[in-house]
């Protein structure tokens, strides 16, 4: 069910999102983001981060928040989620449900220039 304000109500409107299964057998399509002789690092273990969005906000505001308080994030619900390494952005993405875990499908590899790659 929706719940709507009228336009003089600062409050946001708020919606629980359902996401979807992947589908079962699903295979990963197109090259991968690093292509070439892996066998010294492959083993190495790296923490990605996956962006959902931002939100700015007063420090009252802040301050204010309560259970069950509704934070809008800039983001718009058809945005893809950037997926980053160190901080740099490697790939955009869709969120998905994994069993009972968020996962990202995959949509964009961002290409990285000679420059970005030494760091």
């Amino acid at each position: 069910m929706t719940e709507t304000h009228s336009c003089d109500d600062p409050r946001p409107t708020a919606q629980i999102v359902v996401l979807s299964d992947l589908p079962a057998g699903a295979q990963p399509a197109g090259a991968p983001l690093v292509q070439g002789n892996l066998s010294l690092v492959e083993g190495v273990k790296v923490r990605v981060d996956a962006s959902l969005g931002s939100a700015e906000m007063t420090v009252g505001e802040l301050f204010a928040l309560r259970r069950d308080s509704v934070v809008a994030l800039e983001a718009a619900l058809d945005a893809p989620i950037e997926l980053r390494l160190a901080g740099k952005l490697v790939a955009l993405g869709q969120l998905v449900a994994v069993d009972e875990r968020f996962g990202l499908r995959i949509t964009e590899i961002v290409p990285q220039g000679p420059a970005e790659r030494r760091g």
